[in-house]
């Protein structure tokens, strides 16, 4: 189990970063730390189809998410037919990786984002390597011993 949190809150964190980094998610961020007032919610009948297909995953949380949020996911969801597949694929999973966890290990997430986003840029670059060296070698990948049957 703490494998899979780890898992998904490396995913999450690699998401946001990547999320965070886009000039729009920037020039959000950007109006609400000026103190711009929060987004009224979105219903989600009022989501369209296309995008409501992509953000199914979180349905069932929607009404719990703020203006600004809902208005965020959105706007990401508008993006991915522009997407590569590998790309979609990831959002997806991550869509349903996030939706999946229990509200107190989202809040863990968070709070790992939080405390990894106050890092300096150095620190995260090293982190973000380690991370992504740890999770491109599988278990199970390693060479079949000596008098292994499997050649």
């Amino acid at each position: 189990m703490g494998e899979r949190i780890f898992a998904i809150i490396g995913a999450v964190i690699v998401a946001l970063v990547l999320a965070i980094n886009s000039p729009v998610a920037y020039a959000q961020a950007k109006s609400e730390s000026k103190g711009a007032p929060q987004s009224p919610p979105v219903s989600w009948k009022k989501v369209p189809d296309s995008e409501r297909r992509v953000l199914s995953p979180l349905e069932k949380d929607w009404s719990q998410l703020s203006g600004n949020q809902q208005r965020r996911l959105v706007g990401a969801a508008r993006q991915f037919p522009k997407m590569a597949p590998i790309q979609q694929e990831r959002f997806q999973d991550r869509l349903k990786e996030w939706s999946a966890l229990t509200p107190a290990e989202r809040h863990a997430a968070r709070d790992k984002y939080k405390n990894l986003s106050s890092l300096p840029p150095a620190k995260q670059y090293e982190l973000r390597e380690k991370w992504q060296e740890k999770t491109s070698h599988p278990k199970g990948d390693a060479a079949a011993p000596p008098n292994s049957p499997i050649k």
